[in-house]
């Protein structure tokens, strides 16, 4: 009894002495948008850190150079990535991007909507023939702009669409450098409850591609790449599973959740109550009709030449 507990107190002194496992480092891309709200929560509630990672946050604004960062494994993960320009990824290299998240946006859950200054008269898309618009950044918003204005009624050369940073928006819309945004959610309440801007339309892209504005429409997620998959595929579980407890706890405390995009986007205190949620489904959750609304995107994606040719969704969206 005596040697049992002497050799308990020795290791009890080891485990005291030997330093705690380190967590496991994940390099996430992310911008300033109200779709990285799981991983705020995910990172300030400590999910994160319960599943043993650490995350290193890389902003990069431009989708664009997301998508780069994610092809040369320069990150292991992006908060949200557009399925187009996602797919365009995996074009380039098989397995790049793959979902371990969708979100869905329509109209009651509000995230792509095209707003106008105060002052600039329109009543519908149509309107804004001759309109100088800002657009979000990168190949898929510059595109389903592109599909909205045209399913309106407007030719290119009838509206001139510059991409900007959405942080941008407010500032060019107020000076009125420019009468229209195609631009996301929190900046769009912020221009609203600021009188900067009014919504013109939103659930643009449900709209376009699934003919109904309340449709949710699944258009990408939060990824992972296809290396560190391969490589380290228990840290890629246990990532995603920290994004599936930050989903839950929206979905059972919105209220409480939106308060995770103060001081991690540039929406305020007196706004954040009003900023809509997009609908955030863990990609183990998702039903075929989830999946079928996301590759009917993709499907209208080719359609407008954002897609070099058909793909299918389904084998890049991990279940674990």
């Amino acid at each position: 009894m005596k040697r049992a507990l002497a050799i308990g107190a020795i290791l009890g002194s080891l485990l005291n002495v030997l330093p705690a496992l380190a967590a496991d480092k994940v390099i996430v891309a992310m911008g300033k948008t109200s779709s990285n709200l799981p991983y705020y929560i995910a990172d300030q509630r400590g999910f994160f850190k319960e599943f043993g990672i650490e995350t290193e946050q890389k902003i990069i604004i431009d989708n664009s150079l997301v998508i780069t960062a994610l092809i040369a494994d320069q990150v292991e993960a992006a908060a949200a990535v557009l399925a187009i320009d996602g797919m365009n990824a995996n074009l380039k290299k098989p397995g790049a991007v793959n979902w371990i998240t969708l979100n869905a946006q329509n109209d009651p859950h509000k995230m792509e909507q095209f707003v106008i200054r105060s002052g600039f008269k329109a009543t519908t898309l149509a309107d804004l023939k001759g309109a100088r618009i800002v657009c979000a950044p990168g190949l898929g918003n510059i595109s389903m702009a592109k599909a909205a204005l045209a399913k309106a009624g407007l030719n290119e050369g009838d509206y001139k669409l510059d991409p900007m940073d959405p942080n941008q928006h407010i500032n060019v819309l107020q000076s009125a450098q420019y009468d229209a945004a195609y631009t996301l959610e929190p900046g769009a309440t912020l221009m609203r409850k600021s009188g900067v801007a009014t919504t013109l339309q939103s659930g643009v892209i449900a709209q376009v591609v699934l003919g109904d504005a309340k449709a949710n429409a699944y258009v990408g997620g939060a990824v992972v790449t296809g290396t560190f998959l391969k490589n380290r595929p228990d840290v890629a579980k246990r990532y995603a599973q920290a994004w599936a407890k930050a989903i839950a706890f929206i979905n059972d405390s919105p209220d409480e959740a939106r308060k995770y995009l103060l001081n991690n986007t540039p929406i305020p205190e007196n706004v954040v109550a009003d900023v809509p949620l997009i609908l955030f489904t863990f990609a183990g959750d998702t039903s075929a009709q989830d999946k079928a609304n996301l590759q009917a995107y993709l499907d209208y994606a080719v359609k407008m030449g954002a897609l070099s040719e058909a793909v299918t969704v389904a084998p890049y969206i991990k279940t674990f």
